[in-house]
C-alpha cells in the first residue's frame, strides 16, 4: 500500500516538474492572455484614433465658425458638424463592438477546447 502511494507521489512530482507538461497545461491560459492583450491593444488604438479625430474635427469646426457671417450659416455648419460627429461615434462604437466580439469568440473557442480535452480524459 505504501509502495503504491510512494510511486504515485513520485510520478506526480516528476509530472509536476516536467517543463513540457507544465507548458502544455498553461498553454490555454497563455492563449487567453494573448487574446485579451490583443483586444486591449486594438481598443486602445481605436480610442486613440477616435480622440485624435474628435480633436481635429473640433478645431476645424471652430475655424469654420470664425469665418461665418450670418446666423443661418453658423447653424447649418453646426448641424453638419454634429451629424458628422454622430457618424464618427457610431463607427467607433461598431469597431469596438467588433473587436470585443472577436475577442469573446476566440476566448470561447479556447475554453471550449480545454473543456473538450478535459472530458476526453
Amino acid at each position: 500500500m505504501y509502495a503504491k502511494m510512494i510511486e504515485d507521489m513520485q510520478a506526480n512530482l516528476k509530472k509536476a516538474f516536467d517543463v513540457k507538461s507544465y507548458e502544455a497545461a498553461m498553454k490555454p491560459m497563455a492563449d487567453l492572455f494573448e487574446v485579451n492583450k490583443a483586444a486591449v491593444e486594438t481598443l486602445a488604438e481605436q480610442q486613440t484614433d477616435l480622440f485624435k479625430d474628435l480633436i481635429e474635427g473640433a478645431m476645424e469646426q471652430a475655424k469654420a465658425l470664425t469665418v461665418e457671417q450670418n446666423l443661418a450659416a453658423v447653424v447649418e455648419s453646426q448641424k453638419a458638424y454634429l451629424q458628422s460627429l454622430q457618424g464618427q461615434l457610431i463607427d467607433a462604437a461598431k469597431a469596438s463592438q467588433e473587436t470585443l466580439v472577436k475577442s469573446r469568440d476566440e476566448a470561447s473557442s479556447i475554453v471550449k477546447s480545454v473543456i473538450e480535452t478535459a472530458n476526453k480524459h
